[in-house]
């Protein structure tokens, strides 16, 4: 899970917010739930016309997972749900929400559909999941103030959610280091790792698959590094061409770019990866 600065997509998606400004103003202006519900179905292509500029910042990425799938379009997600909350069974959905495009992410299908993992038997999705640290300060209408909810899932747009993330050798999420011991970051990292299908086979396969990778680089650099900086000047080609490839396994157009820069910082105690590859990398 990378960084996603929607302050950036912003201008990309201006007509757009115009759009959803409208049908917000339709929504909020509807009688009951029953209206609501259908001018939330009627104006769906609304929100699914910023699938474009939030895949062209991504790099065909979704944003929770870092994954491509370049043979579907993926789907634009309700960070809260719009129409109901499996966690609060009486709760209306977050229907104030609909067209507020800063509360949409751009989600491959298993991230965010209902899926059974084959290998764990455990079910996750996002789907209408959006469940709380403290279920309390949920908020039940446009008038409550939602920055009072500590939500449960990682949510790509939160720098400090994204930082709670790390990877193991084996292709497995991991909680960073020095989140482990407290009990929120443990809970939003468990919660996730179920519900967003972090550790679905495929991407962990396909992180395992990027370890090994780095590891051998590594090693090819490793052959042709100079004993310290003094042989830096007389770097042979392949040495530079280890750099390079280690630095751009962690470019933001990469998948998995994320878990790449953790493994990469794994071998951060060779001298050149941690002063050249990862500070040129920084």
């Amino acid at each position: 899970m990378r960084f996603i600065d929607l302050e950036k997509i912003k201008p990309q998606i201006r007509d757009e917010i115009g759009a959803l400004e409208e049908a917000k103003a339709e929504v909020l202006a509807a009688p009951d739930q029953e209206v609501r519900s259908t001018l939330i179905e009627r104006y769906r292509s609304r929100w699914t016309a910023v699938r474009a500029a939030f895949s062209k910042y991504s790099h065909d990425k979704c944003w929770y997972v870092e994954c491509k799938n370049l043979g579907t379009d993926d789907d634009i997600d309700h960070f809260r749900p719009k129409l109901g909350v499996k966690e609060a069974p009486n709760h209306p959905g977050y229907y104030w929400l609909a067209f507020d495009w800063t509360n949409l992410r751009l989600s491959c299908h298993r991230a965010n559909r209902p899926r059974t993992n084959p290998e764990t038997g455990e079910t996750g999705g996002k789907a209408e999941h959006f469940p709380l640290i403290d279920e309390r300060t949920r908020a039940e209408g446009p008038g409550d103030d939602i920055k009072r909810e500590v939500p449960s899932l990682l949510d790509p747009t939160n720098l400090a959610d994204v930082a709670l993330l790390s990877f193991k050798p084996n292709g497995e999420v991991d909680l960073s280091p020095e989140f482990k011991g407290q009990p929120v970051a443990e809970a939003k990292f468990e919660v996730s790792r179920l519900i967003l299908h972090l550790n679905w086979p495929k991407f962990r396969d396909a992180r395992v698959v990027l370890y090994n990778t780095i590891a051998r680089i590594v090693d090819r650099g490793e052959r042709e590094a100079p004993l310290d900086y003094g042989g830096i000047p007389a770097a042979s080609g392949s040495f530079l061409d280890a750099c390079r490839d280690l630095r751009n396994a962690m470019g933001e157009d990469v998948e998995y770019s994320a878990a790449a820069r953790v493994y990469v910082e794994s071998f951060k105690h060779i001298w050149w990866v941690r002063d050249i590859v990862l500070k040129v990398a920084a």
